[in-house]
């Protein structure tokens, strides 16, 4: 029976082997499991067919160097000695015009639609608990430029007939009680939803199990390859026979690739949340997104989540609690949320980002049972069912 290995068990890795489980083949999913949780679970939990505009834009290049030396920034850019990343630079700023963003948008709105839809059946057929909802999110805004770039935004989203509605500051506060009185006027994006992000990935993986897909927690050390074809993997566990390979192990994918001498263009955008493990006084109803700063909060029945920033220092992991006291001061300008006494778990990780915005879902050209499914950025989550069905559409 073929065996198919992929490599990732975060929520595209997961939902490629759902979609993978209805066929008669072996099917493993590997992953190391490091002591910090991957993106998968530190995300803010947002389905969004809504974010389709790529955030390839002069305006947040020109910002992002202006905030060099701010270590509270929305937005950080660690100097750094690497050409990985300079040439990364290169083309996103490359990708920064006009005719770029729009291909860029249309591919993404296809992704997302298709992935939003995908949802919906899921959710109807597995009956899986995720705290999942689909009430739309709210975008709030405390100064007239980020009204003005909000408002062109939801104009760019009618042409695709994605609902929404700009607010006044009495039309928002109406919606979200929650919401102090700095905020301006916002916006809210109806068609998005949310859940809690590691509910979905466990109940996902229980669901797998039961279709007979098997997990198991090793770190692949090498490949073993003959004629275009990879034929081992050798892990810190043993030797395993493949025949088909699918990489989808977000930001680690490129180290990976480059094993087997496949350059990925992809880097490592590292993210920040803080997560309180209850439910709050004054905690918002629905996510909210401040405009800003950049920054979501993100509520659930038991609990409540801020999170977001994006810092560019290669593969570090490290907490730095000026990145994480931002987070809770963007909170204090939008939110009534009390936060001062209230303990919570911090968390970095690494999301996957391209230079122009748009996932690799692709059969790799060197070898012919190597396929990519990474690279998805800030959209794992949003994207992940389409990715895995399209994976499963290249296998037949």
């Amino acid at each position: 029976m073929k065996n198919v290995v992929i490599i990732g068990g975060g929520i595209i890795g997961n939902f490629i082997a759902y979609y993978l489980s209805g066929r008669d083949i072996n099917i493993t999913v590997i992953d190391d499991q490091p002591s910090m949780l991957p993106a998968s679970y530190g995300n803010c939990g947002l389905i969004t067919p809504s974010h389709i505009m790529p955030l390839n834009r002069w305006s947040y290049i020109f910002q992002g160097l202006k905030w060099l030396g701010n270590k509270q920034a929305p937005l950080r850019i660690k100097p750094q000695p690497d050409t990985a990343f300079l040439s990364w630079f290169i083309a996103f700023t490359l990708y920064s015009n006009a005719f770029s963003r729009n291909k860029a948008a249309n591919k993404r709105h296809r992704l997302l639609t298709g992935s939003w839809e995908l949802y919906k059946h899921f959710f109807e057929d597995e009956q899986v608990n995720c705290n999942w909802k689909s009430e739309g999110v709210l975008y709030a805004c405390s100064s007239e430029k980020g009204f003005k770039s909000l408002a062109e935004e939801a104009a760019f989203l009618d042409k695709f007939r994605l609902s929404n509605e700009v607010l006044s500051k009495n039309e928002l506060l109406q919606l979200e009680s929650s919401l102090t009185d700095r905020v301006i006027g916002g916006a809210i994006f109806s068609i998005d939803g949310w859940l809690n992000p590691s509910e979905l990935i466990d109940n996902l993986q229980k669901v797998n199990a039961r279709k007979g897909i098997s997990y198991l927690q090793e770190y692949v050390l090498d490949f073993n390859t003959s004629e275009r074809k990879i034929e081992h993997l050798e892990t810190d566990a043993g030797k395993m026979d493949v025949c088909q390979v699918v990489i989808a192990n977000g930001a680690k994918s490129p180290l990976l690739a480059k094993k087997l001498g496949i350059h990925l263009p992809i880097i490592p955008g590292k993210g920040y949340n803080i997560t309180y493990h209850k439910k709050l006084e004054n905690q918002p109803q629905r996510p909210v997104y401040m405009v800003e700063k950049k920054v979501v909060a993100t509520p659930w029945e038991s609990g409540f989540r801020l999170g977001s920033t994006m810092e560019f220092s290669g593969y570090d992991l490290k907490l730095d609690e000026l990145r994480l006291s931002a987070l809770k001061e963007a909170s204090a300008t939008y939110l009534k949320t009390d936060l001062k006494n209230e303990k919570y778990t911090p968390w970095a990780g690494w999301r996957p980002m391209t230079s122009n915005e748009l996932p690799i879902i692709k059969t790799s050209k060197k070898y012919h049972n190597l396929i990519f499914a990474t690279g998805h950025g800030m959209l794992g989550l949003s994207m992940a069912p389409m990715t895995g069905y399209i994976v499963n559409e290249m296998l037949q």
